[in-house]
């Protein structure tokens, strides 16, 4: 069995971008981090983002992420423009960061790990999470196949 992850296929011509960077420029007082930045993201990508110290990249994360809001440029995330939205509600749209110095629970697994950045769109109710009924079990369900299914990009499922 090969580790090699196959190459994705490229994104059907007449595919919806799922996230587009437009333009995006962020200054603080005189000093400009970040000049005319674009990126279109599709559905299925994955996208990495490399750069030497001081190139700006966590600059356009914090934009993209609405912890910053650019000088100029937009954010369009599944054809809205989420510029200058507050991170908290970019998140409940489906955008989410981790910091370099991530704190991660030791004492859970990888897959747990996982399941608890999916938490906020659980879908359950605290008085589903404390009786544990059909409802809470059967997200919690949906959860556990949808940290699967990431840890399965990276192979790391099992």
């Amino acid at each position: 069995m090969s580790d090699a992850i196959p190459p994705r296929p490229a994104p059907p011509a007449d595919a919806q971008p799922l996230l587009t960077a437009q333009n995006l420029t962020k200054e603080f007082g005189g000093l400009r981090a970040v000049h005319n930045f674009e990126k279109t993201i599709h559905t299925g990508e994955l996208v990495g983002l490399i750069g030497p110290n001081g190139a700006g990249k966590t600059t356009i994360f914090n934009m993209i992420t609405g912890v910053y809001v650019p000088t100029s440029g937009s954010v369009i995330f599944n054809n809205q423009d989420i510029t200058g939205i507050a991170p908290h509600e970019i998140n409940q749209l489906g955008i989410a960061r981790t910091f370099q110095n991530i704190r991660l629970f030791p004492n859970l697994t990888v897959l747990d790990n996982v399941r608890i950045a999916y938490h906020p769109h659980a879908g359950y109710s605290m008085s589903d999470a404390i009786l544990h009924n059909a409802h809470f079990n059967q997200k919690e369900k949906e959860l556990t196949e949808r940290a699967q299914e990431f840890l399965g990009v990276f192979n790391l499922q099992d």
